[in-house]
């Protein structure tokens, strides 16, 4: 176990989140807060730096590089900054009552998750709702992503941290240089955010409203400075600007920059887009014919229908309607959605339409091998062979999927009410969408759920957001212990 270049991410990884802490500290000072509600964040600030310090590690000593190392590294980078993260929300005297609360806030906000056990958000102070936003926004594309874009220097060990953390069955590089890859998606995820924001200024938001919401919209969060959440603005412009912004956050970011550098048809010809567009039209239509006699207004519907279904898909999770009242046949669908969740490659979370449409295609050719045992067909995606280890791979990870939501169902349901309330709960919390359905609704939080269940959807989030395998090896005694096998070997340099 190369634990030397764990010690260097970390170490890393901890001044970066002291950086991040100063903003929430400048915004504080700028509203005027009191010296309490600073020192909240001063506090963390100084414990990343020395435990920073400590950390480090002379780049000499940084040797072989293997995947388990950036398992590993994957894991703890998210398990740690959640964890001083969570601390300016303990110090603060509304709403975070116990550390568990606080940590269950901050890792919802770093995997983008969004749902909360704050019961009255409207007091907190301004530096508290920026920094739960600003977590969306870090953790939407990567904590580790993050990191390479600011480092100054490209390495091929910066391969393994990406495929470790990014999301999807693939990864893929767009440039040769890993660190100009985590720029390119960054700068598009940037840009994105900065039209978003002045959509909603233009939509009668203040700055720091319009802000909050475009970074939970880019992550695909959900964090909200108000109660009602995006219902506060009663703004039918509002919530379609949001819906299509989820939409769009929800979409590979591999897309944009070919559709950039090449042509706008090529974005247009992805197959896994075609089928996201299509879940989205088809349930947003359906919907609207099934809640059609519970609304007088025929613009509030399909508004409200459109933006629960690209807040649900692309695990946004903000809210506009209670569609814990909607009809059985609207819940179910919704469901359904956290189940799918968006596009690989994007800030979304859930299985992934790539992975659902390989696994489509795969049950497909095995009920066609039964029919005719002579029957031979090479699965493609995206107009390329998919290789078995990759089919393999889906199967495993579809496995592990069910095994884990229905271990976590199961332990949740000895404090919660009842089944649905326990299956939405566990799906929205493990695909990071944020409400659920039943007692954890659209309009409720889950500041009621019991210290023990809250734990269990900790860990869920964790294990959704990193898709499994890092928080597996981090709880593994073995994979520390196991002697050190080759399977990717890279010479050092600094990162």
């Amino acid at each position: 176990m190369n634990t030397h270049i764990i010690r260097f991410i970390l170490s890393r990884i901890l001044y970066l989140e002291a950086a991040l802490l100063a903003f929430p500290l400048l915004i504080g000072v700028i509203y005027h807060e009191t010296g309490a509600d600073l020192f909240h964040f001063v506090i963390p600030l100084m414990l990343c730096l020395v435990l920073g310090k400590i950390l480090d590690i002379d780049r000499q000593k940084i040797d072989n590089f293997y995947y388990r190392e950036a398992l590993l590294a994957v894991a703890l980078v998210w398990v740690t900054v959640s964890a001083i993260g969570a601390i300016p929300l303990w110090l603060t005297p509304t709403n975070y009552h116990t550390y568990t609360d606080a940590l269950f806030e901050m890792v919802s906000g770093f995997t983008t998750t969004g749902a909360s056990v704050a019961n009255d958000l409207e007091v907190l102070p301004h530096s508290i709702l920026l920094w739960r936003s600003l977590s969306h926004f870090i953790g939407g594309m990567g904590v580790l992503v993050f990191a390479l874009a600011l480092f100054p220097k490209s390495n091929p060990r910066a391969s393994l941290i990406m495929k470790a953390e990014v999301t999807g069955p693939t990864f893929g590089k767009l440039v040769p240089r890993l660190s100009d890859t985590a720029r390119i998606l960054y700068g598009i995820y940037i840009g994105m955010t900065v039209v978003l924001t002045i959509f909603l200024l233009f939509g009668g938001m203040n700055l720091f409203d319009a802000v909050t919401h475009a970074m939970g919209a880019a992550g695909t969060g959900g964090f909200s400075n108000y109660n009602a959440s995006v219902g506060h603005f009663h703004s039918r412009y509002i919530e379609v600007v949001l819906g299509i912004a989820m939409f769009f956050f929800g979409i590979n970011f591999n897309l944009y920059y070919y559709a950039i550098i090449n042509s706008i048809k090529d974005f247009f010809k992805s197959e896994e887009l075609k089928v996201y567009f299509a879940i989205v039209t088809l349930a947003t239509i359906a919907i609207i014919w099934n809640i059609w006699s519970l609304y007088d207004s025929a613009v509030y519907t399909p508004v409200s229908a459109f933006f629960t279904v690209t807040s649900i898909i692309s695990t946004g999770g903000f809210v506009s309607a209670d569609f814990g009242q909607w009809p059985l046949f609207s819940k179910t669908i919704l469901l359904i959605l956290m189940f799918l969740g968006g596009c690989a490659g994007s800030t979304a979370g859930g299985f992934k339409i790539s992975r659902m449409i390989i696994t489509i295609k795969k049950l497909k050719n095995e009920i066609l091998h039964v029919i005719d045992s002579k029957h031979v067909s090479v699965i493609r995606f995206e107009g390329k062979a998919i290789e078995p280890s990759v089919e393999n791979a889906i199967a495993s990870y579809g496995l592990l999927y069910l095994v884990i939501v229905g271990i976590s169902i199961l332990l949740i349901n000895l404090q919660f009410p009842d089944l649905m309330s326990s299956t939405s709960a566990v799906l929205a919390l493990f695909n990071n969408v944020g409400p659920g359905i039943g007692a954890y609704g659209p309009i409720a939080n889950f500041l009621d759920a019991g210290t023990f269940s809250k734990w269990i959807l900790i860990l869920d989030m964790l294990i959704g957001r990193l898709e499994i395998y890092p928080m597996i090896a981090l709880m593994l005694p073995r994979v520390w212990a196991q002697r050190r096998k080759r399977l990717v070997k890279i010479k050092s340099s600094s990162l």
